[in-house]
């Protein structure tokens, strides 16, 4: 990795009774990355200390990426910060996000993402602390217990390793470190006030922001908020949304769900044998199905590929067969090599944000309430949550993520959400705007996970970037209808 040059601290800023140093600009450049630098992308760094109250101390560099206003300098109005979720995702990977904005947006504000510390491009970063998905069986009846059990000992294994190698790193990784970083990008790009847009685990980063520095909000938006009052029990509610997700887009696609519960039914009993010699099994099938659908530009044509690939693949006529199962080899056609939603940065920053610690015992009875609630894929992601953070009992927990109720609760902020979310529940959207009453709900029918420049209705469009540009906030909550896209991206 080629570093870019940093930036020197100058003068210290009581924030947050802490004393930070401010930057006064970035220093832009090309961004090395060809996809990034070929649409017009510049790359920075930013340097903070690792241990906000030891400025003198270890320092971290975060990568920071900016795609500049197209507007006059009297049509500009500053800079929309961006965070795309996880947590554990680097911004660098959804930097293409600011090229879908709408022109008007585009207009009057720079784009700009960032790795946040430990993750991507940022120095230092984790490394080899990821997992594959949970080891369910490929055939027969599922014992989630045993799953669970399975689970335990891998993320305690994984997780310790992690840690033993990244033990300076981790504990400062939490989401109050990022909203501190986040708060010093906005004084190094010069605004006064903080506009940002955050997606799932985004929203955390932004109602933390909100939280902390409530006097230096602009403007929020809030897309598939993380339920704010919950801890860390509580996250594993997100394990039913994609059993919501799967339901709906049958609902809109009915001729898709005979052949689905067909293939389930025939994988269950026997995984396909693909041309590589590699087996084809249900988790194939049903990971990616839930990954892709709340992308509303492709999940009609890839849930359809997907399944009618798989059930050619299984009923079909020979030559049928045969091209199914050579297709079936894409990766995206199949269950994923690592698991996002464990270990890694998911973990560091969750496990930081959250000090409770559930027994085994409580995993094991949270669990079965969930498979009866979400019996297609709640299992899948329970799993995950339910065991998210074994082996970092003994890790101390320095800055734990503020849960609702806020001191300061008058901030602006529009939040944003599909009632159908596949990966955050729309309740936790109602959970924010009952921490934040000042803000207003935008709703729109669909199973959409982060619904601006994700959703096919102009209302969501119109809506967001009114707010963006104005940072008024809407006087009522809003509502808009399921729109069928026009046209939807191929796949593959």
């Amino acid at each position: 990795m080629v570093l870019l040059p940093g930036l020197a601290l100058l003068s210290p800023l009581a924030v947050w009774g802490q004393t930070e140093q401010s930057l006064p600009s970035l220093q832009w450049q090309a961004c090395q990355d060809e996809p990034l630098a070929s649409f017009g992308y510049e790359c920075a760094t930013l340097t903070r200390p690792l241990r906000r109250r030891e400025p003198d101390g270890p320092k971290v560099e975060l990568a920071v990426f900016r795609l500049s206003a197209t507007g006059t300098a009297k049509e500009r109005i500053g800079t929309l910060f961006f965070n795309p979720g996880g947590p554990g995702q680097p911004g660098h990977k959804s930097a293409y996000k600011g090229m879908l904005l709408p022109d008007e947006i585009r207009r009057a504000f720079d784009f700009v993402t960032w790795d946040p510390r430990g993750l991507g491009k940022s120095l230092p970063a984790l490394s080899d602390c990821q997992v594959p998905m949970p080891r369910r069986p490929a055939t027969g009846p599922v014992d989630w217990q045993q799953v669970l059990s399975q689970r335990q000992l891998e993320l305690t294994e994984r997780n310790r390793d992690c840690i033993a190698r990244h033990r300076a790193l981790i504990p400062q990784m939490g989401t109050v470190e990022a909203a501190h970083d986040l708060d010093v990008l906005r004084q190094a790009v010069g605004d006064d006030r903080l506009t940002f847009w955050g997606v799932s685990y985004g929203t955390v980063i932004g109602s933390t922001y909100a939280a902390l520095f409530p006097g230096r909000v602009r403007a929020l938006v809030l897309d598939g908020s993380v339920d704010p009052w919950s801890d860390l029990s509580g996250l594993r509610r997100s394990a039913t949304a994609p059993d919501d997700a799967i339901r709906f887009f049958l609902q809109l696609n009915p001729d898709l769900k005979v052949p689905l519960q067909a293939s389930l039914a025939r994988l269950e009993q026997e995984p396909l044998i693909l041309p590589d010699g590699s087996l084809y099994t249900r988790w194939d099938l049903l990971d990616p199905l839930v990954n892709y659908l709340p992308i509303s530009r492709i999940s009609g044509t890839y849930g359809r590929t997907l399944i009618e690939t798989v059930h050619q693949a299984l009923v079909g006529a020979p030559a049928e067969q045969s091209a199914a199962l050579e297709m079936l080899q894409h990766p995206l056609l199949r269950s994923p090599e690592h698991d996002l939603l464990a270990a890694g940065g998911f973990a560091a920053v969750t496990c930081q944000d959250f000090p409770q610690r559930m027994s085994p015992r409580q995993q094991a009875a949270l669990l079965g309430a969930l498979t009866r609630q979400a019996p297609i894929y709640g299992g899948s992601i329970g799993v995950n949550f339910l065991a998210l953070c074994s082996g970092y009992e003994d890790l101390q927990v320095n800055t734990p993520v503020p849960r609702a109720p806020f001191p300061e609760r008058d901030v602006s902020g529009l939040i944003t959400g599909s009632s159908w979310d596949g990966a955050t529940p729309w309740i936790w959207s109602t959970a924010m705007a009952r921490a934040f009453p000042s803000m207003r709900t935008l709703q729109v029918v669909g199973n959409e996970h982060g619904i601006y420049t994700n959703a096919q209705t102009p209302c969501v469009e119109t809506a967001v970037s009114s707010y963006l540009l104005t940072a008024s906030v809407p006087p009522i909550d809003l509502s808009c209808p399921y729109v069928k896209p026009a046209e939807q991206q191929s796949f593959p």
